[in-house]
């Protein structure tokens, strides 16, 4: 049996890699890849996928909307995100949005291999760095609480933010009002205990919530370097990270 396999990764080279490996895995075949979030949705619709290979940095509406969208939509598709992470967050909310696997890029083309199949036959499965992330995070061990307040919505909001699209932005892509997305901007400042996208952004650094938007290893390395000063500057909601040794 055929194993019909479709990508969404935002790196073109990321992208096209990936395609020549799950067409080289043996019954796979690549039947279509995009790079945002919104091309996702359609091409899921369109193919209606065995396999949806998910980078957890789409842009657009995002991984976490996708996910939601395939898991309501009457499809066969099953999905695994593929993203780097230092924290249970970002792989927890992926899984209870409709994920069924989460795998870090640096998994071996054997591990790719068996999760594929694993999903394909209905199982869950997470490498082994995630299990250990998540496995810690159930003990109580390194994680925020004030994550566990958002509601999903705030969550999806809280990432768009973080890839600094504008509130009417965000509103368009989720079909809500702008005072709808507002409220819930609001909402989960107020959980989260920050005043400004500045404070959010500071907060994602140190709570290990990654955003194509920014690097949290640069934020962080530059933080820690006393002859370089970093700042994060909002603009009507947009966040900018500047240094003065640039």
């Amino acid at each position: 049996m055929i194993i019909n396999v479709a990508i969404a990764e935002r790196q073109r080279l990321i992208r096209e890699s990936l395609a020549t490996l799950v067409n080289g895995l043996k019954s796979c075949r690549v039947v279509g890849v995009c790079a945002t979030g919104d091309a996702a949705i359609k091409l899921a619709k369109q193919e209606n996928p065995d396999i949806f290979l998910i980078d957890m940095l789409l842009p657009g509406v995002g991984a976490l909307e996708v996910l939601q969208r395939i898991a309501v939509a009457d499809l066969r598709t099953r999905t695994i995100v593929l993203g780097n992470v230092t924290k249970a967050i970002m792989p927890t909310q992926m899984l209870q949005a409709g994920a069924l696997s989460f795998l870090t890029q640096g998994v071996s083309t054997e591990e790719l291999d068996h999760a594929i199949r694993k999903v394909f036959s209905g199982q869950r499965y997470v490498c082994e760095f995630i299990a250990q992330k998540m496995l810690n995070a159930s003990l109580g061990y390194s994680e925020t609480s004030q994550i566990a307040k958002l509601t999903r919505r705030e969550f999806q909001v809280l990432l768009m933010l973080l890839d600094c699209q504008r509130v009417s932005e965000i509103a368009r892509l989720l079909h809500l009002s702008p005072k709808t997305v507002n409220s819930y901007r609001y909402r989960l400042f107020e959980k989260l205990g920050v005043s400004s996208n500045v404070e959010l952004v500071l907060f994602a650094v140190k709570n290990g919530i990654p955003a194509p938007s920014f690097d949290s290893e640069e934020i962080l390395q530059k933080g820690a370097d006393k002859r370089a000063s970093v700042m994060l500057v909002a603009e009507e909601d947009t966040v900018f990270l500047t240094s003065d040794s640039d």
